[in-house]
């Protein structure tokens, strides 16, 4: 408070020394009667002005216009009123004096404050039943007389009604499911959205002193004006649109609505004690008290407005910088824990403009959150993410944020990649790494048990798969084998599931996880962690070869991941083939591929090393068959590794040609294959070193490389061009090995 009213009165000095003849600006207050806010009305456009009073350097009060683009009416047209203070304001009036100075969600000390009001628990849990119990009597009457459709969308404005009696807890349980239009019928959506920034407010009058008290300065000292009414109001707080006094700077601040700690802290003790008795009744594996306490947490550090703005300046820093993205400015020295003061935003709500494009870039930039940095929004409802007018993703909330440790964002990736290869097995051991299963499960269980319940669903291709999908019996299977939901995967999936549910809003074909895992391939070819990298050496070889498929559809998905990489001109012209190999060499040329490209290259040299001994074969076989008269039949060099490198090298000559043939096994091609002289029959190796140079020469016709190479960053050309020294020095190693090894035997 002390550094707020330091920084407001800094901030004064600062405009005084600008205008140091000029009288204050103006104050923007309500009057101070009961008739001033129906006098606004409903705004429509972009840019309206609506009628406010402000006072003069005097102190008398002026009406004035204020030119704005924002909608503050919505309540005076509908008439609601602040039904939580009505309805549930006596719990912060009998447990003011402790719950309401609770800081930090401590589940023995709301224990403690409302065990030793037994009245007041009691009271609450009649109206939480008698309240919801009431719609759900409505609703069951309406289908004995047949009126459910006709009611329909009167039981959904009943229902939010209701929950808004109730206050935040309910409030937020709601919204957690308000952007879902795959699981809420459309007529209780619209009326859910309406809770993420429609709930009727309370008075502003109460607003501004709570401002002063706060901050401990007057109002006018900080902001020369503000606006009637807030622009929107949500379940823990509402937000004015003010300007700052030194700079003239729009602002967005943020009052927490009062008694809001209070109501949640006794409901969430009543959750805690519901949890306790359905993990007795049912049985559950999950510790739901955990689950409860790590939302609690989460949702006592959203009622720290103080600590959303220190979240909002490090997630402008993690995040700020990337493309299509914008993080607006937070004033930490004027902000408090139930005042906050940010950056204005201007724009409209994600859904509202159904821009595919800004929710791939929101699913990318909760992707960057979520496995690369470990800080992530934990709350990306539709209220909370705004396309601005120049067409960037706003993020305008930081009160619920989680964090994820490094362990478990690589065990996250791992999982994905696992899963969408079909490595069951490998997938069993990361539900283990996640926390999902106990170390002592059988995992060989668990492995065919989840290759019945994902098998249908990965075998459609990743870029048709959904949650609903993966989802299908995993019930069951949790159940049998006790899988568990640890705490802080409530988060991570709050998080997804609110994300997913947006873009579904957008397209209803939409799959999140089509879309999440280019960003996964390419950080996992990209990544320099020992764990990382051994999980891509694990997916990418089976038995010692190299699964050319897999490296395909890992470098096709890698180089899929634009979002953030590609300027608007590139992205119209992505099918380019001269563009698709610019894409293609920054990658393979990059600093971060050093690892696949290290791989690459021993794969190489293994390939081109049997290529040489295939021709030699070749060669001395030829010309044996053509000798008349009878001489030794010469030695085979090739050994049966060769025949797998040489067979690697197709497929990676085959890749790089682009070409779908058919690629032979091998494996046929043994020592059986010799002709009745005990010599190697040439024809299956000759097909195979033809298939090689067919490539090799269809690689030759792809648009020319070369004057890519030189548009690419300096260090990506000096790599270029140490490839081909790279190549021959292992080439050398391998020969100067193979000569030591016979030397040895002999």
């Amino acid at each position: 408070m002390a550094a707020a009213a330091a920084a407001a009165a800094s901030m004064y000095a600062a405009c005084a020394a600008v205008h140091p003849c000029s009288p204050a600006i103006p104050f923007l207050l309500p009057k101070r009667r009961a008739a001033a806010a129906v006098t606004l009305g409903r705004v429509q456009s972009r840019n309206a002005t609506h009628r406010v009073t402000c006072f003069s350097s005097g102190g008398d009060e002026v009406e004035k216009e204020s030119y704005s683009s924002i909608d503050n009416s919505y309540w005076v047209a509908t008439g609601e009123v602040d039904t939580f203070s009505k309805y549930s304001g006596y719990i912060a009036a009998a447990a003011t004096s402790e719950a309401e100075l609770i800081d930090e969600y401590d589940a023995q000390r709301i224990a403690a404050i409302y065990k030793r009001r037994p009245f007041l628990l009691l009271r609450r849990i009649i109206q939480i039943i008698f309240t919801l119990g009431r719609w759900l009597a409505f609703r069951y009457l309406d289908s004995l007389s047949g009126r459910s459709d006709a009611m329909f969308k009167e039981r959904a404005g009943d229902l939010r009604a209701a929950l808004v009696q109730l206050g935040p807890a309910f409030v937020k349980i709601a919204q957690a499911v308000s952007s879902r239009p795959d699981v809420i019928p459309p007529a209780y959506l619209d009326e859910l959205a309406l809770l993420q920034d429609r709930i009727a407010p309370f008075s502003t009058d109460i607003a501004l002193d709570m401002i002063k008290n706060e901050l401990g300065v007057p109002v006018d000292l900080i902001f020369s004006e503000i606006t009637l009414q807030p622009v929107a109001a949500a379940s823990l707080g509402q937000v004015y649109q003010a300007r700052l006094r030194p700079n003239g700077q729009l602002v967005a601040v943020k009052v927490q609505r009062p008694g809001v700690r209070a109501a949640i802290a006794l409901d969430i003790f009543i959750l805690r004690i519901l949890a306790g008795y359905v993990i007795k009744i049912g049985r559950f594996n999950t510790d739901l008290q955990a689950v409860v306490d790590e939302w609690a947490t989460s949702l006592f550090r959203e009622m720290d407005y103080l600590a959303e703005s220190q979240n909002g300046v490090r997630f402008r820093k993690c995040f700020g910088k990337l493309s299509d993205v914008f993080i607006p400015e937070m004033f930490p020295e004027l902000s408090s824990r139930r005042v906050l003061v940010m950056e204005w935003v201007e724009g409209k709500k994600l859904p509202e403009i159904k821009d595919l494009h800004l929710v791939e870039v929101g699913v990318y930039c909760s992707l960057t959150q979520l496995l690369d940095r470990g800080f992530y929004h934990a709350d990306p409802h539709p209220g909370n993410l705004i396309r601005t007018y120049d067409g960037k993703l706003a993020y305008i909330d930081f009160g619920m944020m989680g964090e994820i440790k490094q362990n478990l964002r690589n065990g996250l990736i791992e999982a994905c990649l696992h899963l969408i290869n079909r490595d069951f097995e490998a997938l069993a051991g990361d539900f283990v790494t996640l926390g999902f299963l106990p170390a002592s499960s059988q995992m060989s269980d668990v492995s065919k048990a989840l290759t019945g319940v994902f098998q249908n669903a990965v075998s459609k291709g990743v870029r048709n798969i959904s949650f609903g999908d993966l989802s299908g019996n995993l019930g069951l299977t949790m159940y049998q084998f006790k899988f568990r939901i640890p705490s802080y995967f409530s988060l991570v999936i709050r998080s997804l599931a609110v994300l997913e549910g947006i873009a579904l809003s957008v397209d209803p074909n939409y799959k999140v996880l089509s879309s999440s895992y280019p960003w996964i391939a390419r950080r996992v070819l990209t990544d320099s962690s020992p764990q990382l990298q051994s999980t891509l050496r694990d997916v990418l070889f089976k038995d010692g070869s190299l699964q050319t498929d897999r490296l395909e559809s890992l470098i096709t998905e890698a180089l899929r991941s634009t979002t953030g990489q590609l300027t608007g001109s590139e992205k119209t012209a992505e099918n380019n083939a001269k563009l698709i190999v610019k894409k293609t060499l920054m990658f393979a040329l990059s600093e971060e591929a050093d690892y696949v490209r290290d791989l690459l290259l021993d794969e190489l040299a293994k390939g081109i090393d049997a290529l040489n001994r295939a021709i030699y074969d070749l060669a001395a076989a030829t010309l044996y068959s053509n000798i008349p008269m009878p001489l030794p039949a010469p030695t085979t060099i090739m050994e049966d590794e060769d025949f797998e490198n040489l067979n690697t090298l197709r497929r990676l000559s085959s890749l790089l040609s682009e070409k779908s043939e058919e690629v032979t096994n091998l494996d046929m091609m043994n020592k059986s294959s010799t002709n009745n002289n005990g010599i190697q029959d040439p024809d299956p190796l000759l097909k195979e070193v033809s298939f090689v140079f067919h490539h090799l020469n269809s690689i030759s016709k792809l648009p020319p490389t070369l004057p890519a190479v030189f548009e690419l960053p300096l260090p990506a050309q000096q790599r270029a061009v140490n490839l081909p020294l790279e190549l021959v020095g292992r080439l050398a190693s391998r020969a100067i090995a193979r000569v030591i090894r016979r030397s040895i035997q002999i």
